[in-house]
């Protein structure tokens, strides 16, 4: 099997939707012969920050020596990124071949009566083997959606970490802070510690009984205090108190407040790792937190310079008002252009309220998923607002649209889909092939609907 063949097979799981459930992927590694059990893990769920936390850990044990494994998702410009060893993504053949010998397996589990494997299932088994063959020593593991029943909670991790939560994909989690908390807390297992985000006080204390409830010990990201932040172009400048290393100063190579809330996700699991034999320090913490870069996270695109371009995939309220924040924190007084695609099963008049805050003028465009809202319908939503705004339908087309434009600052936003087409043309980055993965994956949703 070769690399596009991979990832056909990959993206005609989707046709399966989402099953959530451990059952199916229990039996799957089971008959792997359970590679998620050859490398200690730490597991992290949440809404928003899940993945800024995930590498501002890759980076800290990175830099302390380990051999580290991240899985994440989605990707961006090439699905090879939600497989990472070292800071080398997947090779194409690898993955190829890692694809061939799981084909059979998952034929035979579902020969057996355990339902077709969904593409997730199939990225978490991959995932397994992958850091299992690397012989990893750590892996930083990133729940796909909710917790309790997502795939990757098969692993018995070191620690397990809880970001922020907030609403989001509540036809799968439930329409209220503590029906998503609930399904969030499904990671925390029974004596297994674990580190609990900034949160709103009611879902902290909820969550802090569901880890007594199961003799789970735990940290807050609440008993660091910050003292003081300074939002930069090039990072955030943070000055802590920290209950065991007392004052600290960093500086995050990742922009805004709500980097420095995901900082405290880390500084708040250091007691776990000395617990499993993880030596740190202030050091390690300055030289490895100061290197973190997330793609389409506040990212600034230095190609197209002198314009001051940034794509962040913001794409629910709590994530659009952190956006916001840090351009007004970095920017005060000044309005910027932007470029916004959006789902149609977000709340467009909400998340339109909190863009036009801090908005000049829009461009709308379409998400490249069969469920993007129509860009004319965004339009007329920031027009309604009092913001000049225009539907430009094709995302390459808007794109130019904004660069010449003559706006010094630029910022796309809305989708993780959207963000992740723009980089790979401003970048000329990202797999040709997974273009066909991509309009597959899309085609398969397009039968769905």
């Amino acid at each position: 099997m070769d690399y596009q063949t991979a990832l056909n097979f990959i993206q005609e799981c989707t046709k399966f939707g989402i099953k959530l459930g451990l059952e199916r992927i229990g039996e799957i590694l089971r008959r792997m012969g359970h590679p998620e059990e050859r490398f200690r893990a730490i597991h992290i769920a949440g809404t928003n920050g899940k993945g800024s936390t995930a590498v501002m850990y890759e980076a800290l044990l990175r830099e302390a020596g380990f051999r580290v494994g991240r899985f994440t998702s989605p990707h961006l410009s090439t699905y090879r990124e939600r497989f990472v060893v070292d800071g080398e993504l997947i090779g194409q053949s690898e993955l190829a071949q890692l694809v061939t010998e799981l084909q059979p397996v998952l034929a035979a589990v579902t020969a057996d009566g355990f339902g077709s494997p969904t593409e997730f299932e199939v990225g978490t088994a991959l995932a397994m083997q992958f850091f299992a063959r690397h012989k990893v020593d750590l892996a930083v593991i990133e729940v796909g959606m909710g917790g309790r029943f997502d795939a990757t909670n098969i692993i018995k991790p070191l620690f397990s970490v809880i970001t922020h939560i907030a609403l989001d994909h509540q036809q799968y989690l439930g329409d209220t802070l503590e029906k998503i908390a609930f399904e969030k807390a499904g990671i925390i297992k029974p004596g297994i510690p674990v580190v609990i985000g900034r949160q709103e006080p009611a879902i902290e204390r909820y969550l802090m009984e569901i880890a007594e409830s199961r003799r789970s010990p735990y940290r807050t990201a609440s008993a660091v205090q910050v003292r003081r932040f300074t939002p930069g172009e090039a990072g955030t400048a943070v000055e802590y108190a920290h209950p065991r290393l007392g004052d600290l100063r960093l500086q995050l190579g990742l922009i805004g407040r709500h980097q420095v809330d995901n900082s405290l996700n880390v500084l708040a699991g250091l007691d776990f790792l000395e617990t499993a034999g993880i030596a740190t320090s202030p050091e390690l913490l300055r030289s490895s937190l100061a290197k973190v870069r997330w793609p389409s996270r506040f990212e600034r695109i230095e190609a197209v310079a002198p314009q001051k371009f940034y794509l962040d995939g913001a794409h629910n309220p709590d994530g659009v008002a952190a956006l916001v924040e840090t351009l007004q924190a970095l920017y005060p007084g000044e309005r910027v252009t932007l470029l916004i695609g959006i789902l149609n099963n977000r709340p467009l008049p909400e998340l339109a309220a909190l863009f036009a805050q801090v908005a000049a003028n829009v461009v709308t465009t379409t998400v490249p998923d069969p469920k993007s809202a129509d860009p004319e319908e965004l339009a007329e939503l920031f027009r309604g607002l009092g913001i000049a705004s225009v539907a430009e339908p094709d995302p390459r087309r808007a794109l130019e649209q904004v660069r010449g434009s003559g706006s010094g600052i630029v910022v796309a936003s809305g989708s993780l889909y959207l963000t992740g087409l723009l980089r790979s043309i401003l970048l000329n980055m990202g797999d040709a092939i997974d273009e066909t993965f991509n309009s597959g994956r899309r085609s398969v949703r397009e039968r769905q609907n």
